[in-house]
């Protein structure tokens, strides 16, 4: 009778432990597939199976017990695959006392570290792995504790069940243009809302091969109202001059975002003004020009954008009115 390995517990076991465990020899026509479909193809096989006709299968598949005599895999699938095509009848396998939820996992984990395993796939398990109810939810934990378990971020995770949120036809047009990465497609599932906005910003990125960096420092701004082009150009000019850079979070007001950034760019310019004042100090009549027309102008700018953000957040009596020759007050 096979030996089955002892039960590894709930918090997610990794399947290079789970091949330290006892290996025995079961019938191929005992083992099925597994219930969670991954991926829809296994990919070319031609080469894997070159391999185990001429040196054997040097590792285990992993199964779990159904029934006395019944498997399923959990890991190996393809060498199983393999193994059936060549007509094997026995294979090398470890029997593991693992819960869906430890099945799922170790399947996963193994497809991530595949090639072949497409960015619209992984976004299909990582939804299917926190969603909850519905035929694919099967709400086995939280967006953190499934990036704990496949050792990813939370912000992989999260950006790339980002992409359910576009139409796949044009996800998958998107990811067959040369230079466009599933990156930008993560960027722009942030406006998945307005399906036109995403068709233009999605044609400009090919155009003008934008980068991943522009595309994200973009975004805000075009959620924020700005037209694509002009959200396009201002993002280049903020890289240009390397300008501080934090990406907003959803809860984030996009106006606000707007207005941080337009203090951000003002600041930055007042800093370059004051490094060209020391230049022309010594020509007097250019100084006080350079002082009065340009220097105090970009100065109450940055004092104007910062009440507006005052404004923005309350914290300005709505009834308020500045006449024109009021200077706002210098808060930096």
């Amino acid at each position: 009778m096979a030996r089955v390995a002892p039960s590894v517990g709930s918090s997610g076991p990794k399947a290079d432990t789970l091949f330290s465990l006892p290996v025995t020899q079961l019938t191929i026509a005992s083992i099925r597939p597994s219930k969670f479909k991954l991926r829809r193809e296994l990919g070319e096989l031609t080469e894997l199976k070159e391999s185990i006709a001429r040196v054997g299968l040097l590792q285990p598949i992993i199964v779990r017990k159904e029934s006395d005599s019944r498997y399923e895999v959990v890991s190996g699938h393809r060498r199983l695959a393999s193994c059936r095509e060549l007509g094997m009848e026995d294979i090398r396998a470890i029997i593991a006392d693992i819960n869906d939820k430890a099945a799922f996992e170790i399947q996963l984990t193994e497809n991530i570290q595949r090639e072949s395993f497409t960015p619209l796939e992984e976004a299909r398990a990582f939804y299917s792995y926190v969603r909850i109810g519905g035929k694919r939810g099967f709400a086995y934990g939280s967006v953190s504790e499934l990036a704990r378990s496949i050792g990813k971020s939370q912000e992989y995770v999260s950006s790339r069940m980002r992409l359910l949120r576009l139409p796949c036809r044009l996800l998958e047009r998107m990811l067959s243009v040369d230079g466009f990465t599933v990156s930008h497609a993560e960027e722009i599932a942030l406006l998945a809302g307005d399906p036109v906005l995403v068709e233009e910003l999605s044609n400009t990125v090919i155009t003008k091969k934008l980068t991943v960096r522009e595309l994200e420092r973009a975004i805000p701004l075009i959620k924020a109202g700005t037209g694509v082009d002009q959200a396009i150009e201002l993002a280049k000019r903020e890289i240009k001059l390397n300008l501080k850079w934090e990406r907003p979070s959803q809860e984030d007001d996009p106006a606000e975002v707007l207005l941080r950034r337009t203090i951000n760019l003002l600041e930055s310019t007042l800093s370059y003004i004051d490094n060209a004042s020391s230049e022309i100090e010594m020509d007097r009549a250019l100084y006080d020009v350079w002082i009065n027309e340009v220097r105090l102008k970009v100065h109450d700018a940055v004092d104007g954008a910062i009440f507006c953000e005052k404004i923005r957040r309350g914290r300005v009596p709505s009834n308020y009115r500045r006449t024109t020759d009021q200077l706002f007050i210098w808060s930096g």
